[in-house]
């Protein structure tokens, strides 16, 4: 009666023992092949800019409500609505945090969300940008991106600050209380201010998929090497 006492703990040890390792392992192999389908869906994205960057300017898609035109050269003209001039949290090519400035654009009786572009934290308030004294009709020339989706771990922007995170269409309309296009025009060519970084090209955006990828799949290697040796010393050779 006490040997099967002293067995029953070490059986469930046992169990426990191997059940992580068989999950660690599983999970590690989930995680590289997730990264090749990340890499693979980030080939097409670049591969999709790229083209978008190659091609000719497309009219501002108005009242199209999908992403058919993502990553197009677009062109607009129209009067910016400096009240509602909303700041997004963003990383430059550079590694330096900071803002880009969104703001509302009356198009022939429209209304379409434009990224200016980027400025530092401390420049953001305290700097008179030439744009905020410009109230004349003003042409712009930038690329296409679609409204983002919210997402479960998506931020959600602080407006008191006027702190934003996701360029999401609707959340913006509810906000400024306006009716707008699906599609954002990302300025990239403007001849009005100097003083906002404005970027966007292929290179970028990393593409490091490949590499976190064959680094998951090599910790899952050295598990399996780890647990079949252990099997082997212990129970095999035994």
């Amino acid at each position: 009666m006490s040997g099967a006492h002293i067995k029953e703990p070490s059986l469930i040890k046992n169990i426990t023992f191997h059940s992580l390792f068989l999950l660690a392992l599983v999970s590690l192999l989930f995680l590289g092949f997730w990264q090749l389908q990340r890499l693979e869906w980030k080939v097409e994205l670049l591969s999709s800019i790229k083209n978008g960057l190659s091609e000719g300017i497309v009219e501002f898609p108005f009242d199209i409500n999908n992403s058919e035109f993502l990553y197009k050269k677009s062109s607009i003209s129209g009067k910016i609505d400096h009240s509602n001039e909303m700041h997004f949290f963003s990383i430059n090519s550079f590694g330096q945090s900071g803002y880009n400035i969104v703001v509302p654009l009356k198009s022939e009786g429209r209304t379409v969300y434009i990224d200016l572009g980027w400025t530092d934290f401390d420049t953001i308030n305290s700097k008179e940008f030439n744009f905020r004294t410009l109230n004349d009709e003003l042409y712009f020339e930038g690329i296409l991106v679609f409204s983002k989706e919210r997402k479960l771990f998506s931020p959600k922007p602080n407006i008191a600050k006027n702190n934003w995170y996701l360029l999401n269409v609707d959340e913006m309309d509810n906000h400024t209380k306006l009716k707008s296009e699906q599609y954002i025009l990302k300025v990239m060519k403007q001849e009005y201010f100097t003083d906002l970084l404005n970027e966007f090209t292929a290179i970028n955006i990393p593409n490091n998929h490949l590499q976190y990828a064959i680094t998951w799949f090599v910790l899952a290697i050295a598990i399996a090497i780890m647990y079949l040796t252990f099997i082997y010393k212990n129970i095999l050779k035994k």
